[in-house]
């Protein structure tokens, strides 16, 4: 497997420090230490600085969220996807001790600061929700309310991802998959894949 790039580290690392600390939780100083990258080459890639380097790692964030939930949506029913979905980012929590959040929320919350950052989050979840919409679509609901449900299913995620971090429990997960399938499933039909 080759050696990731100076960039591709750069990025990373600052997914990982997004979804650890926030955009507002660590200076530059830290994220050069954690990716292991010499501060010139920062500017080098991203001469625009923290800002320029948040907005980048948000959208391949953003872009690895969608072509997850793409490939889970293809290969199984709506409702299964969306509990492969929740089953991700409890494996997520147990593996970091609750510590790696949503990097696309930790964008969002730093939209006065990073508004570029911000705006790729924004893209990213719409898309999100547009995926889940097409999904439920073919499987039977109504394309009005399917809208509406893949709003409402990324922000339960996101709001899942927060309540268990804030509370050590993957709860909130569990409850978003069961609700999703009392609200949707009698609605939808069954399909293999």
């Amino acid at each position: 497997m080759a050696t990731p790039s100076v960039r591709d580290r750069l990025v990373s690392s600052a997914v990982t420090m997004l979804r650890t600390h926030g955009a507002d939780g660590f200076g530059m100083s830290a994220l050069l230490q954690h990716s292991s990258v010499a501060r010139r080459s920062m500017y080098q890639y991203f001469p625009e600085g923290k800002a320029q380097l948040l907005s980048e790692a948000t959208a391949t964030a953003g872009k690895g969220v969608c072509a997850y939930l793409k490939a889970a949506l293809a290969e199984h029913h709506t409702l299964d996807a969306l509990d492969l979905w929740a089953e991700q980012w409890k494996s997520s929590m147990a593996a970091s001790d609750y510590a790696l959040g949503c990097p696309l929320a930790a964008a969002s919350l730093s939209a006065h600061e990073y508004p570029d950052a911000a705006a790729e989050s924004a893209t990213a979840l719409s898309r999100a929700a547009t995926l889940i919409a097409e999904a439920l679509t073919r499987d039977g609901l109504d394309a009005d309310e399917a809208q509406s449900a893949g709003r409402v299913a990324v922000s339960s995620v996101e709001g899942a991802i927060i309540v268990a971090r804030a509370t050590r429990s993957v709860q909130p997960f569990d409850d978003f998959a069961a609700h999703a399938r009392a609200v949707w499933g009698p609605r939808l039909t069954s399909r293999t894949s």
